[in-house]
């Protein structure tokens, strides 16, 4: 049921006039986006579904090319600016394009610098920040960037391990990309393994929350906007990974 609603909804949103919604709601379709681009990639046959990856990724770049007039308008909140910014380069992390990399670093920079005293600071303990402190440290070495992600995610961990399941949801790609790019290299061994664990541990509660917004979805008559993307971008990480673990069973038989 799921790989048919996830087809399904792919087309329904290739139809979507993107500059019919704010930009800030088009985070989650264009990681959508993204993680299908990737799947293609991977999977060429799968062309035949979704389109070649270069038509997937014009329909990415068509939702960054909203961005540049939104992180130069300071009356937008600093949230979500830094979102703004993040996607710009988890753009260039499938498409190597420099001035994609350029603009979300300068952006970032802008962001976390606001005080005017040079100084690194963060503006509000948000994923969007956390996700920019992680790029900063990934694409630009600045180890301070990578010092300060790792306490926004252990204070998110501290209030997930609470029970708090929105908060963990709305936190867990930015506890991924921290474990992912930021751990493996900055933390102890003992530190990264731990922090490993508690991924594998959180992992099952963040399931359970996802197949909840997938059943509401499915058994609902009326979904807005925002809901449809969630599930698209659920049901797309989903389908990757899905086809990673067949396929790798054939390239590793037990």
């Amino acid at each position: 049921m799921e790989k048919g609603l996830f087809h399904d909804l792919y087309k329904q949103l290739d139809n979507l006039d993107l500059r019919s919604y704010p930009p800030a709601r088009l985070s989650g379709l264009l990681h959508g986006y993204l993680t299908v681009y990737s799947m293609v990639r991977v999977y060429p046959w799968l062309e035949r579904d979704f389109g070649t990856p270069g038509i997937i990724h014009e329909r990415a770049k068509s939702i960054v090319h909203l961005y540049p007039g939104q992180l130069q308008n300071d009356d937008i909140s600093v949230d979500t600016r830094a979102g703004y910014a993040a996607d710009k380069m988890d753009v260039y992390q499938v498409y190597s394009d420099l001035s994609y990399l350029k603009n979300g670093l300068d952006a970032a920079y802008r962001i976390l610098s606001a005080r005017g005293n040079g100084k690194i600071a963060l503006p509000c303990r948000t994923p969007n920040i956390c996700r920019l402190l992680c790029n900063c440290y990934y694409f630009a070495g600045d180890e301070e960037c990578g010092e300060l992600a790792g306490r926004l995610v252990t204070e998110a961990l501290g209030y997930t391990r609470g029970g708090n399941r929105e908060m963990l949801l709305s936190w867990w790609d930015a506890i991924c990309l921290y474990d992912d790019a930021v751990g493996a290299m900055m933390l102890p061994l003992e530190e990264h393994t731990r922090l490993g664990e508690e991924r594998a541990r959180l992992v099952v509660t963040v399931r359970q929350e996802e197949e909840e917004i997938v059943k509401r979805f499915l058994q609902s008559r009326e979904n807005g906007f925002d809901v449809t993307i969630k599930v698209f971008n659920i049901l797309a990480k989903r389908e990757f990974a899905a086809y990673n673990e067949r396929y790798a069973g054939l390239r590793n038989p037990r």
